[in-house]
């Protein structure tokens, strides 16, 4: 049977579609994702480097020092300055493919930062980051959280420590598919114009749904 050959896309956006490219444009980050995600065993195999292959394949993952024991596998330069910790990258690589019957693979690219957990949640927003789209069941919007962006993938429900429209609109919080604990909570959360034009125009559909759903019985 014969292989289907696909490129590796690295960080610098160029596709390896040969050893050489991937040397040439070689970065960790991009390398140990395609190690656990299994993608680098198949392109290496789909090319026919079977000594590489195998070399790779001894490699647990758990190594001190896998970053180096990969790049030295593939044959690249890597200066060992950046910083890998491949169960983070296991775990990103993990939640995408639990993302991807929500999420298109285009859109999902662009999704930097995403929480699946509240603690994640709290990291990234304490290391800057403003958008942030939320794949779980519950978070809780903490009162030292400001200036930021929530966009929720599966309706999470959202709780909130803010108690007033005041409040809210001080920390500057957007809001997108998510449903509150509370009507209170709602109601403060829409203190925004756009919030409350979104949030109107979503129960206005419901209410609308409920309608139909009654008229079909």
């Amino acid at each position: 049977m014969k292989k289907i050959k696909f490129p590796l896309v690295m960080k610098n956006g160029e596709e390896a579609r040969d050893i050489e490219a991937l040397r040439e444009n070689f970065d960790i980050e991009s390398a140990a994702e395609y190690y656990s995600n299994g993608k680098l065993e198949r392109w290496l195999e789909n090319n026919y480097y079977d000594d590489i292959l195998e070399t790779v394949r001894e490699l647990t993952g758990e190594e001190d020092d896998f970053g180096e024991l990969l790049a030295e596998a593939l044959g690249a330069e890597w200066n060992g300055m950046e910083k890998i910790n491949l169960q983070s990258i296991m775990k990103r690589t993990e939640l995408r493919e639990q993302l991807k019957p929500y999420v298109s693979e285009e859109k999902l690219e662009k999704m930097e930062h995403i929480a699946d957990t509240q603690e994640e949640l709290e990291r990234i927003v304490q290391s800057g980051g403003s958008r942030v789209y939320l794949f779980g069941k519950t978070f809780s919007i903490l009162e030292w959280m400001c200036n930021i962006e929530l966009i929720g993938i599966n309706n999470p429900m959202v709780d909130l420590e803010l108690c007033s429209r005041e409040e809210f609109q001080k920390k500057k919080i957007k809001l997108r598919n998510v449903e509150f604990a509370t009507e209170e909570m709602k109601k403060a959360a829409m203190g925004s114009a756009e919030t409350a034009v979104y949030y109107n125009m979503l129960d206005a559909f419901k209410l609308y749904l409920s309608k139909i759903e009654k008229s079909m019985e």
